[in-house]
């Protein structure tokens, strides 16, 4: 039976934290697509990995990356009902705020059938996170597959803006690895310009902070 449920997480690391637990502690089996950025339809890609079969559940990934986004909600709207009479299963849509804001308004018709689900992560959580992932960088233990790096910088700058919000918590220290930690991984993704923007930013608030040695 076609069930469409949306779990709203803006950390990817958080996400994939949650599904590798649910697939250990479920006995139904839980298979998890992750869409490829150059896809325009939602329908075709579950279609094309499937085909007859009929898993026990099925969790989408990777639409944060998804090049034609709107194009692939607009066009999921208008096939809705293709959903219902061919996925017999349990489908799962991982999405973050900005997805969520973009399916209510481009594909509400199959928003409305949906049953949704919220995982947030903690200030204190995001604040260790910045800062032990932070430490591992500078004593040179940060070593990360080339996708995880990507992961990586989408979680640390939804963790700027979050904690742009929190000025008690976001202080020079944390500001100041976090400047730090987007520098690197904008070098490691090839976004010179950017990465340069954020270590220059970084040296100032170490530098305001008196940590000469960072």
């Amino acid at each position: 039976m076609f069930k469409l449920i949306l779990v709203q997480c803006n950390y990817v690391s958080l996400r994939d934290r949650l599904i590798f637990r649910l697939q250990e502690i479920c006995q139904l089996e839980i298979r998890v697509l992750a869409v490829q950025q150059s896809r325009k339809t939602l329908y075709t890609a579950i279609q094309e990995e499937f085909g007859e079969e009929i898993p026990a559940c099925v969790m989408v990934v990777g639409l944060e990356s998804v090049q034609n986004l709107p194009i692939m909600l607009t066009s999921a709207n208008q096939v809705q009902e293709e959903f219902r009479k061919n996925f017999a299963f349990p489908l799962v849509l991982w999405i973050d705020d900005e997805i969520y804001k973009q399916l209510i308004q481009l594909a509400p018709d199959l928003e409305s059938w949906a049953t949704t689900r919220n995982f947030a992560i903690s200030t204190q959580e995001l604040v260790d996170f910045i800062i032990q992932t932070a430490n591992q960088w500078f004593s040179n233990n940060l070593k990360l597959s080339v996708n995880v790096y990507i992961k990586l910088e989408n979680d640390l700058e939804t963790a700027q803006r979050d904690l742009l919000n929190q000025p008690d918590v976001y202080n020079l220290k944390i500001k100041a690895n976090l400047k730090s930690l987007l520098g690197f991984v904008k070098q490691i993704n090839n976004y010179e310009d950017s990465a340069l923007e954020h270590y220059h930013k970084a040296l100032e608030l170490w530098q305001e902070s008196n940590n000469l040695e960072k």
